[in-house]
């Protein structure tokens, strides 16, 4: 059985889009296709989602600007109607 030297990382993808255009940047550029898949996936930047209305991004969390503090015994209220609501 004869054995491949070539690395196991690899990424298939499907689109013919996708391949006609990284050829072309490549033949453009001089750059072999990997290359130019990792050049666009380098300098890809999501776009930032904001929330809606008057809501702020907190890391993982959407929360409503404000000064009032709200208690636990709120927040535990607040928990269990919702989990009534299902």
């Amino acid at each position: 059985m004869a054995t491949m030297n070539r690395p196991a990382t690899q990424l298939n993808v499907r689109s013919a889009f996708a391949r006609e255009r990284a050829a072309a940047l490549a033949r453009a550029t001089g750059m072999t296709t990997t290359q130019v898949v990792e050049e666009a996936l380098r300098a890809y930047t999501p776009p930032v989602v904001t929330p809606p209305g008057a809501l702020q991004r907190r890391g993982r969390l959407l929360v409503r600007p404000g000064a009032e503090t709200v208690s636990l015994a709120a927040t535990n209220a607040a928990l269990d109607a919702a989990r009534e609501g299902r």
